[in-house]
């Protein structure tokens, strides 16, 4: 379950990794990590060995993939608290002692696995289990107490979550190495499960540490996707008047949720920004006089209620496709939004909700806006 948890995890961050380079650190260690807790498992294992024939490079590649993890997770911290060894130092000593790794293993006699029987003494060296377990223990003792120190000092909820999950993911994997390390000398048969079940923790916390952030992209996103469905009739009908003020040539719903026209995390913004100057252009058609009999006490502007609003934009729109001349003396535009993106988002959904109201009619012809100087 750990296994599979983590390389979904992975494979649902790989598109934020390709923006980000820090996330794409992360993105390696974990997938390396993936990687030999796959190798380890039994009904894996084996096929490789029925593949290959050699055991004993199956286990190997599963030992070095762990310990790139180790050495890849520390370089990721660097990048991100900006403390401790420089980079090129952190990375020749990890390219060192994986070479030694490869060295221990091939100076050994020869042996089918890399293991720790029952009995007997560890295949292929005790030097190469130590240095083994010392990279983990280090790397992993390392995560586990920055990940503790900043999820203390970090304010944001998810951030927080986050870095507590990845810490306490990372304090099972020492723990599992701990564990390897008492095995040594004890050989205790109670220790291997509780190592299984350490590894296994190791990954659904990893997993769940490195979802959060794609979570909360899929709930933005859903979001965004709920808000440009409410906007869509009401920005449609204003850009089909006012033309120029879309950024990009408007296209169908459907091919705006899955490939906007630029940053996805702006798609509602743009559309709030092409509906205001909509607006602005569409006061021309409304007179100040007009503005002011809907609005009693707004001084001839666009009035700050929704429903009010909806109904200007109707008119003016109906006036400007048929070919009325625009007012010299227009409406004025009050900020009837809100003080902020948020207010301003909800503001327009509800006069997009009255725009498509059955119930927010134009007003009759007798109350038509006309040209300037007409009858």
């Amino acid at each position: 379950m750990g296994t599979g948890a983590i390389w979904i995890a992975v494979l649902l961050r790989i598109p934020a990794a390709r923006r980000d380079r820090r996330q794409r650190g992360l993105c390696i260690a974990v997938a390396a990590a993936a990687a030999a807790m796959t190798l380890r498992l039994r009904p894996v294992d084996g096929a490789l060995d029925v593949v290959t024939r050699d055991p004993h490079m199956t286990q190997l590649a599963m030992h070095l993939f762990g310990a790139f993890s180790a050495v890849v997770v520390l370089d990721f911290l660097r990048v991100v608290t900006g403390s401790g060894p420089p980079r090129k130092r952190l990375h020749l000593l990890g390219a060192a002692l994986l070479l030694s790794l490869v060295v221990l293993d091939a100076m050994a006699p020869p042996h089918a696995q890399d293991t720790i029987a029952p009995h007997g003494a560890p295949l292929p060296s005790l030097e190469f289990w130590l240095t083994l377990q010392g990279m983990h223990l280090a790397a992993d003792t390392t995560c586990a107490v920055v990940c503790w120190r900043h999820s203390r000092r970090s304010v944001k909820g998810p951030l927080r979550t986050s870095l507590a999950l990845f810490g306490l993911g990372t304090a099972f994997a020492a723990l599992f190495w701990v564990g390897y390390l008492l095995y040594i000398p004890l050989r205790a048969p109670w220790i291997p499960p509780l190592l299984s079940l350490a590894m296994g923790l190791h990954g659904l916390l990893r997993a769940a540490s490195i979802a959060i952030p794609t979570l909360l992209d899929t709930r933005r996103a859903l979001d965004d996707a709920r808000k440009l469905h409410q906007l869509w009739p009401l920005w449609r009908d204003l850009v089909d008047a006012v033309p120029s003020v879309a950024l990009c040539k408007p296209r169908n719903y459907l091919g705006e949720i899955l490939r906007p026209q630029g940053p996805r995390d702006l798609i509602i913004y743009r559309r709030l920004v092409e509906i205001r100057d909509a607006i602005l252009v569409l006061r021309e058609y409304v007179p100040a006089d007009r503005a002011a009999t809907r609005a009693p006490g707004s001084s001839g502007s666009f009035p700050g209620d929704a429903h009010a609003l909806a109904r200007m934009l109707k008119e003016a729109r109906q006036a400007k496709l048929a070919g009325v001349a625009p007012h010299t003396d227009p409406a004025r535009l009050t900020h009837s939004g809100g003080p902020d993106l948020a207010a301003e988002t909800a503001f327009l959904i509800r006069v997009a909700t009255a725009y498509r109201s059955p119930t927010t009619p134009c007003t009759s012809r007798r109350h038509m806006v006309t040209p300037s100087g007409s009858g």
